[in-house]
């Protein structure tokens, strides 16, 4: 078997699974998917690796499988996911401060809006901190979904 068939073979075996990867900032990609919930470096520069490797990220960018859209863009909700585990201790400093830069950010990303929103929104993740951020990035996300 040559690499594009070894290739499309392994493509096709995690194209199911593409929807459950965690995008990460390594990108979309065979690579991102294989090391989903691996968040150290090396994970991360081996997830990079892969997915510039053989073809794959341009196949699930052009195929919209791999995590990836056509648009070369992360969808919204692995946006805000992403952006939660990446910057999860920023985020937990700037919520007990009751706001910050990091925060503001993930405000926008969550679609809130005009000034007197984000402070609104700033207030409620501060008293609601400790439980927001006893558990993951994951949690986190669910948690400020309900405010």
């Amino acid at each position: 078997m040559n690499k594009k068939g070894l290739l499309l073979a392994v493509v096709s075996l995690f194209v199911g699974t593409a929807a459950h990867a965690a995008q990460t900032s390594a990108g979309c990609g065979l690579g991102t998917i294989l090391f989903d919930g691996k968040t150290k470096k090396v994970h991360l520069i081996l997830a990079a690796t892969t997915n510039g490797s053989f073809g794959n990220q341009t196949f699930g960018i052009s195929s919209e499988t791999l995590g990836c859209t056509s648009d070369g863009l992360v969808k919204a909700d692995k946006r805000i996911d992403a952006y939660a585990e990446a910057n999860f201790e920023r985020l937990s400093k700037d919520a007990a401060q009751g706001g910050g830069e990091h925060l503001g950010a993930l405000a926008s990303l969550l679609g809130v809006k005009g000034e007197a929103e984000k402070k609104a929104f700033f207030a409620k993740v501060q008293q609601r901190h400790e439980a927001l951020f006893s558990g993951d990035s994951s949690a986190l996300v669910a948690g400020l979904r309900t405010l």
